[in-house]
């Protein structure tokens, strides 16, 4: 089994001070004098360490997770995953593996033996990319003037708050675990934070926590219980799908869980302010929240080809308007600086979407597969995985766009035109796969700074940590000296996984690409999924 360290996933630059998540870590640095300044750790970091200790012998990067008291969620604990496009080459059959074989009608179906959840190969379910059994930061943002830092650990759900003192120490604020896991967050006016999740709905909590008191809990408990169930709604003779069937067996585990635990009507619920704000029928994969005209809206993004326009609470149960016309899912969104009237989206098409979002209007498009086929020929498909803008220089400068795809080793730039089309593309060419990227502004007779996490894999030559300054040819962009980032140590043994963990951690975004959605099935697919979800979905959707 071939054995890698975790590489840096996220970053975050606050001023002069960047944050970079490494497994349940984030450390900070300076980038003015490039050392490490301090680190923080999920406590859960320790157990995951003590645990690996105590394993004898070399770990099967197939076998199921060992169950523990803060173990994730199981199998059992979601419903059956959507089916997956399965590109060519994907599945790879080994002694103790899965086995894959492909009909005669052009399907895979994997074969998938006990304990194998966790490869990346195996089933639906591992790729759709669950979160690996360990201590894992997911996302982070910071708040617009940069006094706290805000953290998703995805093992455990829960949601992070730090207050930060400028110079970059970090002071634990609140931890709140969610109902399902945070696929995106962004920071909303009041002091919110606005959080989505994988099963598409999208909650508010307050940036400072409040408990609830004793009777507000009380109150909260008698409105949400539900009185016990002992069968679910349907039964084998309303049901005949094989999917339908599998997502009636869940309930029925579900059912039985409850029982063996006490049962009774369930009236558990966070003893913190939580509100529901909007929901999707499917996984939601992007946020955005933005103020245009004195008017502030959520805005949505999810894995069945949906930008939804909604207004800021209290009426974020009104929706606006849809932005409809991608063919396949979306995986990042963003409002460019100072053109808050234009959103760019991209995901798993071919091109880059710019809209009017507020009239839910293409305004243009621009094709992102040929650019990457200028530096890797063979690209058959790409994967947005983080986009990101910048204004170059910041006194009446040009609005920049930047994208990053899975598994390319290429920042793609475009200026941003007064007549919204992105034009003058550009490459930044990377030593390894980028995974997240942010931009440290311009300070006082500099230029901006543009930092990227990549992974290294196995070549312990490369950093994960790069930072270069930007620099400006013909209107195009260009990375300029590379700036060193010192103190990028391994951390400890527990950062030591398998190849196969990473791909779980790190590389999930081309695996939210649907069977068909290449095919001529793509749209009546995606209409059955959706609705088989809403007519028998698990106990707890």
């Amino acid at each position: 089994m071939s054995v890698t360290v975790i590489p840096y996933s996220r970053v975050q630059a606050i001023g002069d001070v960047l944050f970079a998540t490494r497994g349940g870590r984030i450390h900070s640095f300076n980038l003015s004098d490039h050392k490490h300044i301090s680190s923080w750790q999920h406590p859960d970091v320790g157990k995951q360490s003590g645990a690996d200790d105590s394993q004898a012998g070399p770990k099967n990067e197939t076998e199921a997770p060992v169950g523990a008291e803060n173990a994730p969620e199981t199998e059992e604990s979601e419903p059956p995953a959507k089916r997956q496009r399965v590109a060519e080459g994907d599945l790879n059959s080994s002694a103790g593996d899965a086995t894959a074989t492909t009909e005669k009608n052009g399907q895979h179906k994997g074969k998938k033996g006990k304990g194998q959840g966790k490869d990346e190969n195996n089933g639906d379910k591992s790729r759709m990319g669950r979160v690996v059994d360990r201590p894992l930061i997911t996302l982070m943002t910071c708040t617009e003037d940069g006094r706290h830092l805000i953290a998703v650990s995805g093992h455990d759900k829960s949601v992070w708050v730090f207050e930060h003192d400028g110079k970059g120490q970090l002071s634990k604020l609140s931890q709140r675990g969610m109902p399902k896991r945070p696929s995106a967050i962004a920071i909303g006016p009041g002091s919110q934070i606005i959080v989505a999740d994988k099963f598409g709905d999208v909650y508010s909590i307050p940036l400072i926590m409040t408990p609830l008191s004793p009777s507000s809990l009380a109150l909260r408990a008698a409105l949400t219980a539900k009185p016990s169930a002992t069968e679910p709604a349907a039964n084998t003779f309303t049901v005949h799908s094989k999917r339908n069937l599998a997502a009636l067996e869940h309930q029925r585990k579900q059912l039985e869980l409850e029982k063996a635990k006490g049962g009774g009507a369930k009236t558990e619920g966070p003893d913190f302010e939580l509100s529901l704000l909007l929901g999707h029928v499917s996984m939601l994969t992007s946020l955005a929240v933005t103020e245009i005209q004195g008017r502030t809206y959520i805005v949505t993004a999810d894995r069945d080809e949906h930008i939804r326009v909604s207004r800021y609470m209290p009426q974020a149960h009104v929706i606006e308007g849809f932005c409809l016309g991608h063919k396949d899912f979306i995986s990042d969104m963003t409002t460019p600086l100072r053109r808050e009237d234009i959103l760019i989206s991209g995901g798993g098409d071919e091109e880059l979407f710019i809209w009017d979002w507020r009239a839910g209007r293409i305004l243009h498009k621009t094709n992102l597969l040929a650019l990457a086929r200028e530096i890797a020929p063979q690209t058959t498909r790409v994967a947005v995985s983080a986009l990101t803008s910048l204004v170059y220089p910041e006194d009446g400068g040009l609005t920049y766009v930047l994208a990053i795809c899975e598994g390319i080793r290429a920042i793609f730039t475009w200026q941003l035109t007064a007549e919204s089309d992105l034009k003058n593309p550009g490459i930044i060419q990377l030593p390894c796969n980028p995974l997240h990227m942010a931009i440290a502004p311009a300070s006082s007779g500099s230029v901006p700074k543009l930092i990227v996490a990549m992974d290294p894999g196995s070549n312990v030559q490369v950093k994960s940590l790069h930072a270069y300054t930007l620099t400006r040819s013909e209107n195009r962009l260009a990375s300029g000296v590379e700036i060193p980032i010192h103190g990028q140590s391994s951390d400890g043994p527990e950062m030591q996984v398998s190849e196969s963990d990473i791909r779980n951690m790190f590389y999930t975004v081309e695996n939210l690409r649907k069977q068909g959605s290449a095919g001529e099935d793509a749209g009546t697919d995606s209409i059955v999924e959706a609705t088989e979800e809403v007519a028998i979905g698990p106990a707890e959707a």
